[in-house]
């Protein structure tokens, strides 16, 4: 599995666990393990595995993107 930078619905920006291979036409992005906790830690991604939206794996919406 690999954490891919992309976009969801509406939009959203997010980091997905995924073993399909980012769609460089869309504009999709490797990212390193070590990025994805940087993002985190600085409160610009939020953990949303939760929820289920991503049944491969670990899905992290960007921070903005999410409703007050």
């Amino acid at each position: 599995m690999k954490l891919v930078l992309t976009t969801i619905s509406q939009g959203k920006v997010a980091i997905i666990e995924s073993a399909e291979e980012a769609d460089k036409k869309k504009g999709e992005k490797y990212i390193s393990e070590d990025c994805l906790n940087t993002n985190i830690e600085s409160g610009n991604f939020q953990d949303l595995t939760h929820t289920g939206a991503n049944p491969e794996g670990r899905i992290y919406v960007m921070t903005s993107d999410l409703s007050p």
